[in-house]
């Protein structure tokens, strides 16, 4: 008769196990194209890093976080750059372009990952919303085409919000935490350029520009508070997260949400 108690309580730790493993993972239904065809599977991110699951077993893949060298996330799209070179590209890193085939990839993920890498994320997928500091009315200059949004200063991000980035499912949207911004400059009160660690594709520097003409003019103190994070911990010899208490005072929080 003591064999029930123990059996349920076997099976009670495996449920709690299973459950608990599963809570550590996130799981994307996604598809990987090939040069010629393409194969479908499952992404999976967890502690330990980015896995690829597919039946194809000559595409799988399996990703400890310093080995990424860029991770990049859309709603629908995922992609890994690796330091592996590409041989038949001239020594190119190689790169995972996976498309989502079901649902999309959420906020929570990107702040999981965020955590995990050890370098910037690039992501276009953002918080619903944040409590702002300034938000300011901007379109980013592109080569062919720009897009309009705002930007929005919080105390941890800066964060660029537009709607009008459909280019090819290409979205244009970002978010940047402040140790992860190059530098910031501006030519007048009507213009805005951060550097982020960003790679292009077509350069070994790891920087990439993007140059705001603004809707309205720049508050002076907008554009000091956006320094002061960017370069204060810097010069402090801090890191930004015990920076932060000095350049919140005397500014107006405003809720954020578009």
């Amino acid at each position: 008769m003591r064999r029930l108690p123990i059996l349920s309580a076997i099976f009670l730790t495996a449920i709690v196990l299973n459950t608990w493993t599963m809570a550590e993972e996130t799981r994307l239904e996604v598809k990987h194209d090939h040069l010629l065809k393409s194969c479908k599977g499952q992404l999976i991110f967890n502690d330990n890093g980015v896995r690829y699951e597919t039946k194809d077993s000559k595409h799988a893949r399996d990703w400890k976080y310093e080995d990424i060298q860029q991770l990049g996330i859309e709603p629908n799209k995922v992609v890994v750059l690796t330091y592996r070179d590409r041989l038949l590209y001239l020594g190119k890193d190689e790169k995972f372009t996976f498309e989502v085939t079901e649902g999309q990839v959420k906020d929570s993920l990107r702040a999981f990952v965020e955590e995990k890498l050890t370098r910037p994320l690039v992501s276009a997928v953002l918080p619903s919303e944040v409590v702002v500091r300034y938000r300011i009315p901007v379109k980013h200059r592109r080569a062919l085409r720009g897009t309009e949004g705002v930007l929005e200063l919080s105390d941890r991000y800066l964060i660029y919000r537009t709607t009008n980035d459909q280019s090819k499912g290409k979205s244009d949207a970002r978010i940047w935490r402040y140790d992860e911004l190059v530098s910031v400059g501006s030519t007048g009160p009507f213009q805005l350029r951060v550097t982020a660690m960003e790679r292009t594709g077509g350069e070994y520097g790891g920087g990439k520009n993007f140059v705001f003409d603004l809707k309205e003019k720049l508050p002076e103190q907008a554009y000091d508070y956006l320094w002061d994070k960017i370069n204060r911990p810097r010069i402090d010899g801090v890191s930004s997260s015990d920076g932060r208490a000095s350049s919140d005072k005397g500014v107006t929080t405003v809720e954020g949400g578009r």
